[in-house]
């Protein structure tokens, strides 16, 4: 800094003798004139050389950098598939409605045990019902016989078929029964059914009456007497 003042000082005398020699009255041709032009061209010089050691005695000034923004990336998201079993389906062995086994009819011919039949309660029997096959669909051992609705008369919920019926045959059907304790009127349906224990659309019954058996009066003979 000093070399720079010195060099602005230098300028400064060179500017004001310029100023002088331009404000100097103007003197006869005889008086003479100072030639300026070496004076000035040292003071350039001179002024030249002290801004030049004065800028390189500076450091020099690194630019600072930008700082650069990283915006961090959002993680993929990760899709996960959670897979459900689906629960096995549960077979109720409740009756459901007749009707939804396709092709498949029954028709009732007979049975071995009228209806309105009286027995007495607790009595067993076997009941026999001669169905035929009306259908399209053969019935095959693995068909069913299911208990609908009503008194059961002590019978299994299901039973296998266990005999293969064409279109066109007839069956009997056996169930072995047992009649309710309690005297009163009873009816029990019962009803075919496929392979899935699909309900055939024709169901069949039975319809009894349970009476206590009347108690039978003894009969008093008289003896006569001799």
């Amino acid at each position: 800094m000093p070399n720079l003042k010195n060099a602005y000082t230098a300028l400064g005398v060179f500017l004001g003798l310029l100023m002088l020699n331009a404000c100097a009255p103007s003197t006869p041709a005889s008086t003479p004139t100072f030639d300026l032009s070496p004076l000035r061209t040292e003071v350039a010089a001179t002024v030249l050389a002290q801004v030049s050691q004065t800028q390189a005695s500076q450091p020099s000034q690194t630019p600072i950098p930008s700082p650069t923004v990283t915006i961090p990336l959002a993680p993929t998201p990760t899709l996960t598939l959670e897979l459900t079993p689906s629960p096995n389906p549960s077979v109720s062995l409740t009756p459901a409605t007749p009707g939804a086994a396709a092709n498949n009819r029954a028709q009732w011919v007979s049975q071995t045990i009228p209806d309105e039949t009286v027995f007495a309660p607790g009595e067993t029997f076997t009941m026999t019902w001669r169905m035929k096959n009306v259908g399209d669909s053969t019935w095959t051992i693995a068909y069913w016989v299911r208990f609908y609705s009503g008194n059961s008369f002590g019978t299994a919920k299901e039973s296998p078929l266990g005999q293969v019926v064409p279109p066109g045959a007839e069956v009997n059907i056996s169930l072995a029964m047992t009649a309710p304790t309690i005297p009163g009127e009873y009816r029990g349906d019962w009803v075919l059914a496929n392979e899935a224990r699909s309900n055939f659309k024709d169901p069949f019954y039975l319809k009894i009456r349970v009476v206590v058996p009347p108690t039978p009066t003894p009969t008093v003979t008289s003896t006569p007497s001799p």
